[in-house]
């Protein structure tokens, strides 16, 4: 059995008979929390994901032509895409799966190369989502390929659709040519705006890689590259203090102590370890637990905050703070459930359903995670099967 960082926090502060009673309390407590989950039904799901990507797809929301929203696209559909087909694992209820496929072939429908849009920096049609960028250069980037492709390859994995299949591996290969080598691994240049990726933004489409590596026809340089990626962030980790940390967007030539990112970006950059792990080219058991070790025995979580920070080498706590109150950012810290660590799903429904100021919706919304933790969450057996009772 795992030992709980509040444990821990309340063996070192009472002799053991009070921090027995309290560990019963605590127990009394999560108990309670977990009947306190929003009594969400399986109707109730599929409108709420219905009606979410109904918004990302309506034309008259947005300030932009069509051909420049690939990173809203992106940054919804990663995350709604996943929450129906763990849906539809959940439920077996085909309306999930058949919402999945249209909506997947209503983006392959707005891809550039469907819209017959040429990159200006490539000189070339993508077959992917094109962005307009602050700078006002209109054109591609790998966190948008990846984070759209991504549902689509653990979709064409599931059900053997090899149309969408074909189209996600035809928008990740497109990039692949763009890689460059440090440490061992590979990075991404964001060409627009001049700055290396993100290990976030480059972690989306490594993961993607990752499991369209899984498909029969896919190049066997997706998983090279998936593997270069992650051998680049490896470079970067940290011990530190009885977790690790890493940096937001270190360059190869950047120092190796630079701070650790916001627990919303780390949320994405653990899905290339996760999608790694998942099919198998790494072994996981060395890195998901180190990950899962950091959240909970963040100092931060231990006092009973939220931190702003993935790493214990900063200190700032989201609880309190008036600019996090409202916003969808701490929402993205519900990716962590990726890691299928039982402690760090408990932290999670602890956060959700005693900090709606910072989780604003509960599980059906604000952040656009949260669909998607909570159907992983129930799918696992973390939250109780009559939640979701018709």
């Amino acid at each position: 059995m795992k030992t709980s960082p509040r444990k821990s926090f309340l063996a070192s502060l009472f002799p053991s008979s009070v921090a027995i009673t309290f560990l019963v309390f605590g127990l009394v407590l999560s108990a309670t929390l977990a009947e306190a989950l929003p009594k969400l039904t399986n109707d109730e799901i599929y409108e709420t994901l219905s009606a979410r990507l109904a918004r990302v797809l309506d034309n008259d929301r947005f300030n932009t032509d069509i051909g420049e929203r690939g990173r809203f696209y992106a940054w919804y559909w990663g995350y709604i895409g996943r929450a129906l087909l763990e849906m539809h694992e959940v439920t077996g209820e085909q309306r999930f799966l058949d919402l999945f496929t249209d909506t997947s072939w209503q983006l392959i429908d707005l891809r550039d190369d469907a819209l017959g849009l040429v990159d200006p920096e490539r000189e070339r049609v993508v077959p992917s989502w094109g962005t307009l960028y602050k700078n006002g250069i209109r054109a591609n980037e790998i966190t948008t390929a990846g984070f759209i492709s991504l549902p689509m390859c653990q979709y064409a994995v599931k059900t053997g659709d090899e149309m969408i299949g074909q189209k996600a591996v035809e928008t990740l290969g497109s990039f692949i040519d763009e890689r460059e080598e440090a440490f061992g691994g590979y990075y991404f240049q964001h060409r627009s705006e001049g700055y290396v990726e993100p290990i976030n933004h480059a972690h989306v489409y490594g993961a993607a890689l990752a499991y369209c590596s899984e498909l029969s026809y896919a190049p066997s340089n997706f998983e090279e590259t998936a593997l270069g990626i992650y051998r680049y962030w490896r470079h970067f980790v940290r011990q530190n203090g009885e977790g690790i940390s890493w940096p937001y967007m270190p360059t190869p030539t950047s120092a190796q102590n630079l701070p650790s990112e916001a627990i919303w970006k780390a949320a994405v950059s653990i899905e290339l370890p996760v999608a790694l792990a998942a099919v198998g080219l790494i072994d996981g058991s060395e890195i998901i637990p180190k990950i899962a070790k950091t959240i909970t025995r963040n100092p931060i979580v231990i006092k009973g905050g939220i931190p702003q920070f993935f790493g214990n080498d900063r200190s700032e706590d989201m609880i309190g703070n008036r600019k996090f109150e409202g916003s969808s950012l701490a929402g993205l810290a519900g990716a962590f459930v990726l890691l299928k660590e039982d402690e760090v799903d408990d932290l999670l429904i602890e956060w959700v359903n005693t900090h709606s100021e910072l989780f604003p919706g509960g599980w059906e919304g604000g952040s656009r995670t949260m669909p998607m933790a909570y159907a992983y969450l129930l799918n696992r057996g973390r939250l109780k099967n009559e939640i979701f009772k018709d």
